[in-house]
């Protein structure tokens, strides 16, 4: 019997871990593609039926962005698409952790196309690695795969929300060739020097905002937001040389996705790196906002502006905005 302490502690967990529930790890060994994908938007749907509040941050956020561009009904088409885009990421998770192996190779293999491939492999051939720079965007999680099963000596920092993840992509990762960096396991930046040395490709994302080594010299702006400078992949540049190229992974309907390589920094100055990637994700974000699975935490970096723009809205306040935004890791 599902008892009632037992159903508090499963939706007292985070949607990531709640979808990543040990009885998922077995389904996605056998459902197909398909019904995986309809069955894990249920969960995501109840899910955010009971947590409303973090439905709601992700609503204002979205719509805070996007109001002053889209009329009322496409804005609403957005943010539905948006919690689409959320179980998705979850779902290629889960799909690339449990899915029977040679199935999900041979999906790898055939799925996706890259596009720039030539301009990587070019920054490869100069020996020093490459800095490959992804966001929270589209199928970010078929990405490092993606790169080995096309032989591309790739390596990925990540963390892992359950011991069972770690164990099961580990495993993967290492059949096919892929390091794995595990950001709660020891010095990060020397773990990655050392793949970069190795000549890999390192995989990082420019936006864990939380994450971030903060400049205080400096600013970002981001989807609007004034926001603290990052120094994390300026370090890990100038300390490596390497190039830098971003990859974003995008989704095109069903069981299609392209692959999308930039280079980046073509001799400008090193410092303006973080801003360089984060422009190329922010053009991918205007473009398929639905893509883009960072709202939350975006939304919680920006609060102070969300509930203002509530409050003007309630009282019939339609002025324009001005100011910055803080940031609130609460």
């Amino acid at each position: 019997m599902f008892s009632r302490s037992r159903f508090r502690k499963y939706f007292s967990l985070s949607l990531s871990k709640f979808l990543q529930m040990r009885l998922n790890s077995f389904l996605f060994r056998w459902l197909p593609f398909a019904v995986s994908r309809y069955y894990l938007a249920t969960l995501g749907e109840l899910y955010y039926l009971l947590h409303w509040r973090e439905k709601r941050l992700i609503r204002q956020t979205v719509a805070h962005v996007f109001r002053p561009k889209l009329a009322p009904e496409d804005l609403e088409e957005k943010i539905r698409d948006t919690f689409t885009g959320i179980f998705d990421h979850y779902h290629e998770k889960l799909f690339t952790a449990y899915s029977h192996f040679k199935r999900l190779l041979k999906f790898l293999q055939h799925k996706i196309r890259l596009a720039g491939e030539e301009q990587l492999q070019e920054a490869l051939a100069a020996g020093k690695g490459v800095i490959l720079v992804t966001g929270h965007y589209g199928a970010v999680e078929f990405l490092p795969g993606a790169l080995a099963v096309n032989g591309y000596p790739a390596a990925m920092i990540c963390r892992f929300q359950t011991n069972r993840l770690r164990d099961s992509l580990t495993w993967r990762a290492r059949a096919v060739g892929l390091e794995l960096i595990d950001a709660d396991d020891g010095n990060i930046i020397l773990a990655a020097m050392k793949a970069l040395k190795a000549g890999r490709i390192l995989i990082t994302e420019c936006d864990e905002f939380d994450e971030w080594r903060l400049d205080p010299h400096r600013q970002s702006y981001f989807l609007g937001c004034q926001m603290p400078g990052d120094r994390s992949l300026d370090i890990l540049r100038k300390r490596s040389g390497a190039p830098v190229i971003t990859a974003l992974v995008e989704r095109h309907g069903c069981q299609s996705y392209t692959l999308n390589l930039t280079p980046v920094m073509n001799g400008a100055d090193p410092a303006s790196a973080s801003e360089e990637c984060l422009q190329v994700l922010e053009a991918a974000i205007e473009a398929h906002p639905e893509q883009w699975y960072q709202w939350k935490k975006f939304g919680k970096m920006i609060k102070s502006r969300l509930e203002v723009e509530n409050d003007r809205q309630e009282s019939g306040y339609l002025a324009p905005e001005v100011g910055i935004s803080v940031a609130d890791q609460a």
